[in-house]
């Protein structure tokens, strides 16, 4: 029975109807290939030995297209631990977000509060950056994700340099690799620092294709929906219309199908179908940039 779910959807197959459309809106890691072999990437550049010049990994996509996934589904794998020896907590992975409007200082500040570790933002750079520096040896450190590496390309141009420098003095001083994740924006912005476009590597992640590629992560999006019928919908006509109405962004898929399911529970249908399709209210991300 139920034998198109996979585990984790099982798990949730019989709970009332609200709970199980709450389980849709959830992130669900889809392990596509392009994925796992990043993800295997970034398993051997947290084990990099310590050099003077760490390597580094830049993931560039559009917008919803699996970055943020990746960078979180990396920092599940390796979660904050306590040391077996020591009366400590381990971090391997520290990620987060550049914010918008990003300074040097603000880059520090988040890391500290990552770290939660206290400190008053009149603090100097060079004081909190000294925090850092401790923070990340006493907390183990390996790796630092940052996402949303693009946003400093929004700011002046002695501030894109400042930021520029913050990376490349925090990598060359901890020791610890950046894997950082952005639109093309932020391989740009790289590349226009010698030092670092040779220190990151891009590791692109394309538009999807309709093709057989794209059929197969649509059929590993219906193993981890909870409806009790399964909808195949890895089935050609039905694979090319979800491609339409996503444009093959994978955060469109995973919208789509969410809200597709949401209306097959409420309606007792518990599939997707071409019915279900035409009755959900969705607009392509193309039509919604239409402004007229």
């Amino acid at each position: 029975m139920y034998e198109h779910l996979a585990e984790s959807a099982l798990q949730h197959i019989d709970l009332p109807k609200a709970e199980r459309i709450d389980c849709l809106k959830r992130n669900r890691w889809i392990g596509y290939d392009k994925a796992k072999k990043l993800i295997l990437k970034m398993e051997d550049l947290l084990k990099h030995p310590d050099t003077h010049r760490m390597p580094n990994i830049i993931i560039k996509a559009a917008t919803n297209n699996g970055k943020s996934s990746i960078l979180n589904r990396f920092a599940e794998l390796h979660p904050i631990v306590d040391d077996p020896f020591e009366d400590r907590l381990v971090m391997p992975v520290l990620s987060m977000e550049i914010p918008a409007g990003p300074t040097p200082d603000a880059i520090y500040e988040g890391i500290l509060r990552k770290l939660k570790l206290p400190f008053r933002q009149s603090y100097s750079k060079a004081l909190k950056f000294e925090m850092v520096k401790n923070g990340i040896q006493d907390f183990s450190v390996k790796m630092f994700c940052f996402d949303e590496l693009h946003v400093i390309a929004n700011t002046t141009k002695l501030v894109k340099m400042q930021l520029l420098d913050t990376l490349k003095y925090l990598s060359n001083e901890t020791r610890v690799p950046i894997v950082g994740a952005g639109t093309v924006e932020a391989h740009v912005l790289l590349l226009s620092d010698g030092q670092l476009a040779n220190r990151f590597e891009p590791y692109p992640l394309p538009q999807w294709q309709p093709n057989e590629e794209f059929q197969q992560l649509i059929a590993s999006f219906e193993k981890l929906i909870p409806l009790k019928l399964p909808s195949n919908l890895h089935d050609p006509a039905l694979a090319m219309r979800i491609y339409s109405e996503t444009e093959g962004w994978i955060g469109e898929v995973h919208a789509y199908l969410a809200r597709a399911a949401e209306y097959a529970i409420k309606k007792d249908i518990e599939c997707i179908s071409d019915d279900v399709l035409d009755k959900i209210d969705w607009m392509s991300p193309t039509k919604r940039r239409i402004t007229s």
